[in-house]
């Protein structure tokens, strides 16, 4: 029996493949799982439309990330923070603290596109990465200052 995977599936093959495997097998197990579908030529020519329009849609997407990415680039966050002697902080600056701050310059990100290295443990200038799509990053300057 020849069927479209519609997933990767392991020891048989990756998402879009045309694979023969066993009657039963295909019957029992993979349609029903939804891992596969017959492999017709209207399913396959459905699948490869999928595919189109999904790598139109990934590729939209990479150009919006691409265009905020040079909005960011010069952008600078400064954040007070309470800070005992040698300038270093109680606690920890996270993500989270600068998720915030960016979404109150008007900047909406999830916390998990936020990558800090290591732990803003000290006062000054750090920076920080953010990851805006798959490949597409910009680097952020945070400038932590002591709390008044």
């Amino acid at each position: 029996m020849e069927l479209l995977l519609l997933k990767d599936v392991k020891d048989i093959g990756k998402k879009g493949d045309v694979v023969r495997v066993r009657d039963g097998f295909g019957r029992n197990f993979l349609i029903p799982q939804d891992l596969a579908m017959p492999a017709t030529r209207a399913n396959q020519a459905f699948f490869k439309e999928q595919k189109a329009r999904s790598a139109a849609r990934k590729a939209k997407e990479k150009e919006a990330a691409e265009k905020k990415a040079k909005e960011l680039r010069d952008l600078k966050i400064s954040l007070e923070v309470k800070a005992g002697e040698g300038d270093k902080l109680y606690g920890a600056v996270t993500a989270e603290d600068i998720r915030v701050a960016l979404e109150q310059k008007g900047h909406e990100f999830e916390k998990k596109q936020i990558r800090i290295k290591t732990p803003l443990k000290t006062l000054g200038v750090h920076q920080v990465d953010l990851e805006l799509f798959p490949q597409v990053k910009v680097r952020l300057t945070v400038e932590l200052l002591r709390q008044a």
